[in-house]
């Protein structure tokens, strides 16, 4: 027969920012349930910054193609998903990039208003050809959890907008 052990929690603190906290002796696959409840309370309860939706020049919708830039328009969302911002203002603020090519547009190239901060700007956006020009304006929201397109997307919402 199987004997059930009190489990014990103890905290090993990693730096001023991060603990980590082990939780041990669990029974076999408890430790999969556990976790998956801990990630998933986690992810939508912690507050954070996002870009929301973007515009970019001559761009109706994100079925198309930039003059001079590499990749398309599906892909420069995806790329700006992966954008990490930080933000003080509790409403929307607008980023700004302008960068003519040829060459690599990094969030580097991004120009945040005070209050704003870009904490990955080595992160490839896209690349410009010779003539390539990308004039792209960018709404940062604060929120928390997972958002969403479908939902960024509002009703009226000016043509050529796009929802991150």
């Amino acid at each position: 027969m199987l004997i059930a052990q009190r489990p014990s929690l103890t905290e090993e603190v990693v730096d001023e920012f991060r603990s980590r906290f082990v939780i041990e002796p669990l029974e076999p696959g408890f430790g999969y349930t556990l976790g998956n409840s801990l990630r998933r309370t986690l992810l939508s309860s912690i507050p954070g910054a996002a870009v929301t939706s973007v515009r970019i020049d001559g761009v109706l919708h994100e079925f198309t193609t930039v003059p001079g830039v590499k990749e398309d328009v599906t892909d420069l969302i995806l790329n700006i998903k992966s954008l990490v911002v930080s933000s003080e203002h509790d409403e929307p603020v607008v980023m700004y990039l302008r960068k003519q090519g040829p060459g690599v547009v990094t969030a580097a190239d991004i120009a945040p208003p005070a209050g704003v901060e870009v904490h990955n700007p080595d992160l490839v956006l896209a690349t410009l050809n010779g003539k390539g020009k990308l004039e792209m304006e960018l709404t940062v929201e604060r929120g928390r959890g997972y958002v969403s397109a479908v939902q960024n997307k509002q009703q009226g919402q000016e043509i050529g907008r796009i929802p991150v």
